[in-house]
């Protein structure tokens, strides 16, 4: 154990003396490129000489983008130096108590729950997310040995269908006979709604859900803390300060879904920014795309103590970050995502957003599109606004050779939806230009 710690020591040190270094780079390559630039036109006294599309807007232009390329690498920089001095806070005051290798990768899963693994019913075993991952992604490309399709990467029995979820409760219940704390936290979902052939007996699924959090369980803790703030009656009384307390106890045995609802208390009832920043960063580290987007809005707003970044705001809202569900399930994603890259890049071109190949419009019309489509209905209203903000400002001309539309006679670019032109000669040109590295297809 006093090895592990020092070798844990030593890694933090070697990170923090790399990500010093690559800070102090970062600065003087920043600073030194801030004082070529202000001897230089300013682009907007450019563009007004030589037009948007001239060699010496687009030398300006580039120039400025390697500038903020170099800023946004410092902001992410210096966001994982706050991310990381979080998750060192927390680690001091509540070391992690379950942390495990992964049979597959041996990688150290620090917080074993099910927000960080997935379970097989089979042999009661696990394997972390990645390798999960990994191994779905080669079984979809054939690269699984017909000899372990379809079987359990541990124990090689037969793993039970997805779908099947009546025999994976039959084999959680086998576990939890055996006391195993992880499936009486399975059981006891499936009472509580009525599962799986099991009966709607809220009565067992909070036993269930109580055995699970007397073994320190998280997710039994979780679902024992969102049954008191629930409370069913003749069976459990609602209960704030029990509701806090299992929360709590699960948040700091690293559950990521149980940090989150932990900041939104810290936000709602104690109006607690310390609190509500520590744990919203906690539950974004460990995955959680909800508390991402929740973070990209607090930097978009300049809430909670932050201060305004739409850097920081793209970072945390972007789907590719987490997974497909951030753009599938969450519209309100797609519109900070929409919001933050056209305002990153009125910010550094000094209002000037369509330079061809550096203009945000089609790519912020692609992720308002989406939040429109599948947002609720305030998500999809202010995105429609947006939209219609976008479009009317950029359908009034060419965006080519800028001549003003005349009874909408300007054509429409059919691939990203977000550029107008004369006719064929100027959408020809404009992609020449670098509206093929703009364009995107829209949704």
């Amino acid at each position: 154990m006093a090895d592990e710690k020092e070798q844990q020591l030593r890694e933090k040190i070697a990170f923090t003396t790399v990500a010093d270094e690559k800070e102090q780079q970062l600065r003087e390559k920043i600073a030194s490129q801030k004082t070529h630039m202000a001897n230089l036109p300013t682009l907007q006294s450019i563009v007004d000489e030589t037009g948007f599309t001239s060699p010496g807007t687009k030398a300006r232009a580039q120039l400025i983008k390697e500038l903020s390329d170099n800023e946004e690498q410092l902001e992410l920089l210096l966001e994982s130096k706050r991310v990381a001095a979080v998750i060192r806070l927390q680690d001091e005051l509540h070391p992690p108590q379950n942390s495990e290798d992964c049979p597959i990768c041996l990688e150290t899963i620090k917080h074993v729950n099910s927000t960080t693994i997935i379970r097989f019913f089979c042999c009661g075993g696990w394997i972390c997310k990645q390798c999960s991952n990994e191994r779905n992604a080669k079984r979809k490309a054939g690269g699984v040995d017909e000899m372990f399709h379809g079987k359990c990467p541990l124990c090689r029995e037969k793993m039970t269908r997805a779908d099947n979820h009546k025999k994976a409760k039959c084999l959680a219940l086998e576990h939890s006979n055996k006391g195993r704390a992880w499936a009486k936290s399975q059981i006891g979902s499936a009472y509580m709604g009525g599962m799986s052939d099991f009966p709607l007996d809220r009565e067992k699924g909070v036993q269930f859900y109580k055995e699970a959090a007397d073994q320190r369980d998280p997710d039994g803790l979780l679902e024992l803390a969102v049954a008191y703030n629930i409370g069913y009656t003749g069976v459990l009384e609602r209960d704030e300060s029990k509701y806090l307390y299992y929360l709590g106890e699960a948040a700091d045995l690293g559950h990521s879904r149980a940090q989150r609802l932990l900041a939104l208390t810290h936000d709602d009832e104690c109006n607690c920014e310390k609190g509500y920043l520590h744990y919203i960063t906690l539950a974004a580290s460990n995955g959680d795309y909800k508390a991402g987007v929740s973070l990209g809005h607090s930097y978009i707003f300049a809430q909670h103590g932050l201060t305004k970044s739409y850097t920081l705001g793209k970072h945390y809202s972007d789907p590719e970050k987490y997974s497909t569900e951030a753009e599938e399930g969450n519209p309100r994603a797609a519109f900070y995502l929409s919001i933050s890259l056209y305002h990153q890049v009125d910010e550094r071109f000094e209002g000037i957003i369509e330079i061809p190949g550096y203009s945000p419009i089609p790519k912020s019309l692609f992720w308002a599109r989406i939040a429109m489509k599948k947002g609720s209905t305030e998500t999809a209203g202010i995105a429609t606004n947006l939209i219609s903000i976008l479009e009317n400002d950029a359908k009034s001309h060419c965006a080519n050779c800028r001549k003003e539309a005349e009874n909408s006679s300007l054509k429409r670019c059919v691939r990203c939806l977000g550029a107008w032109y004369c006719g064929k000669e100027c959408q020809v040109q404009h992609w020449k230009n670098g509206h093929k590295f703009d364009c995107i297809t829209s949704k």
